[in-house]
């Protein structure tokens, strides 16, 4: 195999959201990243709400404020456990839309994986709205692990 064929992972992107699935994505990140010598990124991204007024949309700032403050914690929690199994990483709090907000950010920063966890959506509401999984699954510019 030529240097050319070689796969090169320096920076993987992790996406957390605290659930079970999402701790899983973080173990599996911080055993492939220490081992590549490659940078993890945590990102937890807040959903932006905005309140449908028959005058005008606004966003309304005490539901933003606590799911900052959840984000935060969410980050904080991840990074933790990341760090309690020897992989060091850095943190990132975004906003918008989940699925498009993790693929921008690997777009930006020429991420080479992207570790996710499942979320288990399944039927009727899968068929209409999908997941968050597999929108990134589909539209991310590098590989994508599912961790279940």
């Amino acid at each position: 195999m030529s240097e050319a064929d070689r796969v090169e992972i320096k920076t993987i992107l992790v996406a957390v959201d605290g659930s079970d699935y999402s701790d899983k994505a973080v173990k599996y990140a911080a055993a492939i990243g220490p081992a590549l010598d490659a940078e993890v990124i945590l990102l937890h991204v807040v959903p932006m709400l905005v309140n449908a007024t028959p005058y005008h949309d606004t966003v309304s700032d005490q539901p933003f404020l606590a799911l900052q403050k959840v984000g935060e914690d969410i980050l904080a929690r991840a990074k933790s456990l990341a760090e309690s199994l020897g992989c060091k990483v850095s943190d990132l709090l975004s906003y918008g839309d989940p699925a498009g907000r993790i693929i921008e950010i690997a777009e930006e920063r020429k991420v080479d994986l992207i570790v996710m966890g499942s979320r288990g959506v399944s039927g009727i509401r899968r068929l209409f709205v999908g997941s968050i999984s597999d929108k990134v699954t589909r539209d991310a510019p590098c590989p994508v692990m599912i961790v279940r």
